[in-house]
């Protein structure tokens, strides 16, 4: 995999604009948009449509009776016809919102208990009513950008490149504490590897090194500067972050980046580590 270049600002926004058009937030609408930009990396696009999917739902998500009701009576309504179909995609997209967004509204009429909802949502064949249970199952898997499902293809991804970069550390005889042997250290914020033998990196000295499998956009790199990486250069001195799939070129204008860290789209290759290892 070869390092790829931070995206231009140009190219994001225009991934941004054709995203405000969509009408669906189901597999197909993301399709559409991988076909378009076919020189943007698949995983790429799916990561940002990811990150402006979460946002856009949480302004759209309002926990009421009202709206869960009128879903429920939508939802009966096309349940009537013969030629159904996946009802629940049909509604979420007239409703404009993800389809797991609309179930977990929808199931709320179904049940006023918040955590029965959540068991619902994580296993189908808890419903009762078995028309629903499969409508809300179509709905849920059809979703790869939120819900549960989606949750779990995250962590799955996350977990991956976390392997693959210890697997680097390994092979190029980089000694390093994980998460775990941290916390039993006493730390509770702690990157995901801590670098027992610091390295300089095109010059710049690393102690530590964050996994973020996804794109780094402005919002959620400012989420994670506030909520853990901040924490990492005060404790363990300055580090590298690794998005995988890309980051907007911006973030290497900002003050943090090669003063706090540096950012990179993979672990870098032995011949960009000066003096492989150094003491300090």
């Amino acid at each position: 995999m070869t390092e790829n270049k931070p995206m231009p600002l140009k190219v994001y926004n225009a991934i941004v604009k054709d995203f405000n058009k969509m009408t669906s937030f189901s597999r197909r609408a993301e399709n559409e948009l991988k076909k378009k930009y076919k020189d943007v990396p698949s995983f790429t696009i799916g990561s940002i449509i990811s990150s402006l999917v979460q946002r856009s739902m949480k302004q759209s998500y309002r926990k009421s009776p009202v709206i869960s009701s009128r879903y429920y009576e939508l939802y009966e309504e096309l349940m009537k016809d013969k030629h159904k179909g996946d009802v629940i995609l049909k509604l979420a997209d007239s409703q404009g919102i993800s389809p797991a967004l609309f179930v977990r509204s929808l199931l709320q009429n179904v049940s006023s208990d918040s955590n029965e909802v959540k068991k619902f949502l994580k296993d189908t064949t808890l419903i009762e009513n078995k028309d629903l249970a499969y409508q809300v199952f179509l709905g849920i898997m059809n979703d790869n950008q939120y819900g549960p499902y989606a949750d779990i293809i995250k962590q799955s991804i996350g977990l991956e490149y976390e392997l693959r970069l210890e697997s680097e550390l390994r092979m190029m005889n980089i000694s390093f504490s994980d998460e775990n042997v941290l916390r039993l250290r006493g730390y509770d914020k702690t990157p995901d590897f801590k670098l027992d033998v610091p390295i300089a990196i095109d010059g710049f000295i690393v102690n530590w090194i964050e996994s973020k499998a996804l794109f780094g956009d402005e919002e959620n790199h400012l989420g994670y500067m506030k909520d853990q990486l901040m924490c990492y250069w005060n404790r363990f001195g300055p580090g590298l972050v690794i998005y995988w799939f890309g980051y907007l070129e911006t973030l290497d204008s900002t003050p943090e980046v090669n003063n706090m860290f540096i950012l990179r789209t993979k672990f870098p290759e032995k011949t960009s580590i000066t003096q492989y290892k150094i003491d300090l």
